[in-house]
């Protein structure tokens, strides 16, 4: 009887030890589970976030001062080469409409927290200060998010020799993206090199659209000679009429003005 009592005690026992192992392993199990789950939410908003942002900066060198400007400018690229700056940067000149002869550097692909993590932006300013602001003057910088599906491939296709920078006011922006989307259709389907589409979202007017088309030659830009007609008949087949104001402006490329990481 006394041997029966035993290995009932030893059973439960037992028992109890195989429970807490079995709760032990099941909360390791949904530990990582719920790590896991984190991992893929935070990736998730990260992702969210990944390679819409851009920024642009409009310089107007000073009278008399152009080619200082450029010997200015390049220095302070330098400065960005020599401390390590992961941003690639643009360089274009305007070559017609109203901002003619100014100086345009933009960077894109950047998330908002980028914003916070720039390179020694003290530094950054000092050497600018030192190199550039005593032959040039900014007038404007503004930020833009990229519209993905009103665009066509990656950001690096910008490097071609001409863009045209097309800037749309607008009533309502989604409205106005769904033109573009056509455009983009319509541009890609005639070879152009890349389409894109910001919005205007800090430092201008939140009403503003722009368009970037790229082409590496004045007889590829002819491609582009219809743009207007084409929005008055995407926005006349969509039975929505939203812009009110086409602004065209062409910008060439300076490699010489523009740096990129690991090139």
């Amino acid at each position: 009887m006394e041997n029966h009592k035993n290995r009932i005690a030893y059973s439960k026992e037992n028992n109890d030890w195989s429970l807490l192992l079995y709760l032990k392993r099941q909360r390791r199990y949904l530990n990582k589970k719920a790590l896991f789950l984190c991992t893929l939410l935070f990736a998730g908003f990260m992702y969210g976030q990944n390679a819409t942002i851009g920024q642009f900066a409009i310089w107007k060198p000073k009278n008399g001062e152009s080619e200082n400007f450029e010997k200015g400018y390049k220095q302070h690229l330098n400065w960005h080469k020599v401390n390590k700056d992961q941003w690639g940067w643009y360089g274009w000149f305007f070559i017609s409409g109203p901002r003619y002869g100014q100086f345009v550097d933009a960077t894109f692909d950047h998330i908002w927290a980028d914003f916070d993590t720039a390179v020694k932006p003290a530094d950054d300013m000092a050497d600018n200060k030192l190199n550039v602001f005593p032959f040039g003057d900014v007038q404007t910088i503004f930020k833009v998010e990229n519209v993905p599906k009103a665009s066509s491939i990656d950001t690096f296709a910008l490097k071609t020799k001409l863009i045209k920078l097309v800037t749309l006011t607008v009533d309502n922006v989604e409205q106005s993206i769904r033109v573009s989307e056509k455009l983009k259709d319509y541009y890609v389907s005639r070879k152009i090199k890349f389409y894109k589409t910001y919005k205007v979202v800090d430092g201008g007017s939140v009403n503003q659209i722009i368009l970037m088309l790229g082409f590496d030659s004045w007889n590829d830009y002819s491609l582009s000679e219809n743009l207007h007609e084409k929005i008055t008949e995407y926005q006349q087949m969509l039975k929505i009429k939203t812009i009110s104001a086409v602004e065209s402006e062409t910008m060439i490329y300076r490699p010489d003005m523009s740096w990129f990481p690991n090139s």
